[in-house]
């Protein structure tokens, strides 16, 4: 049973968590102008496309895993390695990228900001289990309200955005040292127990997940992509802007999808087949409901009070804004039925659809942008995030009925 407290902290750290970008670009946009907003855009975009190796999908895992299988710290462990990972990877993307050095230091500043996220999150999953969801909500709350007002008050002092991330990833450091590990000592016995074959195990058994994330990230920053190759900083900018709206229906989302990680688990595990169809059902619906009421939205007041939130005329971007907010109803279900698929251990198969998506992402956005411009960008999202949803719905409906047909012989 969820308790009260603990949704109302889920709601809040994912109201902080999804409003990050939109905050850093609102101080960006105000304090260093349109094109330097762009530039902090692409580069916050890039790092969280890698941030996928430092979350490696283990936070859904490690939540779900019910029956205990690995304790804390061989979670730990993992998720420390492949948090490394992330940092390699990112040295090496600065060296093969092009990037400017002020692109890239504010690239590597993220990249550092996501490090101790990606270590946060297992501490997170930890307090989850032991049903203290409150408290995980409140290390995200804490750690991204005084991080961004650290960069704010940098950012306004220096007019230098590379010193204003820089800050905010030491601050982000000293948080997690200050909350996350100084509780965890509460439900944690110390000194357990750490095998090498078990840290393996996990990297391996969260692998297709981690894929599938990392693949996400990419498939929702293509058209980011084919904007930063073939228009200008400004335009980068405006997209950035209008595609705030869709966020808002993944955050919807989190609020009913994060508390019910660890049911979902034991629902499975306790072979309530029907009970798990019945909240796919509800999560469809409620996701259906939430896509049209930010359509509605949208249509009424959604430009003026963006562009009087950044300064700049979106007015001409209206239509665009409109299909984006499809995007963002087809990728929050994905992400609906992934953390059901990750419940059902049934992660590997969710990858599939994200490597069909992944193709489409590869040539569909610099085809559109380069005919169509903005719009052709939009249109892209739209097409790219139907193809991981529809495919995951599919594998539920088979991952489902094959497994209560199996119940069924064996009873």
């Amino acid at each position: 049973m969820v308790k009260k407290s603990e949704i109302i902290w889920n709601i809040i750290a994912s109201v902080c968590a999804a409003l990050l970008s939109v905050v850093l670009l609102f101080i960006t946009t105000r304090v260093n102008g349109v094109n330097e907003a762009g530039m902090f855009s692409i580069a916050f975009a890039t790092a969280t496309v890698l941030s996928s190796i430092a979350d490696f999908g283990m936070r859904v895992y490690q939540a779900t895993d019910s029956r205990r299988k690995y304790n804390f710290f061989v979670y730990l462990i993992a998720r420390f390695a492949v948090d490394f990972a992330m940092v390699l990877a990112g040295i090496v993307f600065v060296f093969v990228s092009g990037y400017d050095t002020q692109k890239a230091a504010i690239f590597l500043g993220m990249v550092a900001f996501r490090f101790v996220d990606a270590i946060s999150e297992t501490y997170q999953a930890e307090f989850q289990l032991n049903g203290r969801l409150d408290i995980a909500g409140k290390s995200v709350f804490y750690r991204m309200v005084v991080s961004v007002m650290v960069f704010a008050a940098v950012d306004m002092a220096t007019k230098q955005i590379v010193l204003s991330t820089m800050a905010m990833a030491a601050t982000n450091l000293v948080l997690l040292f200050l909350y996350d590990i100084r509780l965890i000592r509460s439900f944690v016995k110390q000194g357990q127990s750490v095998r090498k074959m078990e840290v393996f195990q996990v990297i391996r058994e969260c692998f297709p997940l981690f894929f599938s994330t990392l693949i996400n990230n990419y498939i929702i920053n293509a058209p980011k992509y084919a904007i930063d190759k073939l228009l200008s900083y400004d335009m980068q900018t405006y997209f950035t802007i209008i595609c705030l709206p869709t966020f808002t229906i993944n955050l919807m989302s989190l609020f009913a999808l994060k508390p019910m990680l660890r049911g979902l688990g034991e629902i499975w595990n306790n072979r309530e087949y029907g009970k798990m169809k019945g909240i796919v059902r509800k999560m469809g619906m409620a996701i259906l409901a939430m896509t049209l009421f930010v359509e509605v939205v949208c249509v009424t007041i959604g430009i003026p009070i963006l562009s009087f939130i950044y300064q700049v005329e979106l007015q001409p971007y209206k239509g665009d804004l409109l299909i984006l907010v499809l995007s963002g109803g087809l990728s929050a279900l994905s992400m609906a039925l992934f953390y059901v698929l990750t419940a059902m251990r049934a992660q590997r198969l969710v990858s599939v659809g994200y490597m069909i998506a992944a193709a489409g992402g590869t040539f569909l956005p610099e085809i559109l942008v380069a005919k169509f411009g903005i719009t052709g960008a939009s249109i892209s999202s739209v097409v790219i995030a139907a193809i991981p949803a529809v495919f995951l719905f599919g594998t539920f409906l088979f991952e489902w009925l094959r497994e209560k047909r199996k119940w069924k012989k064996s009873n």
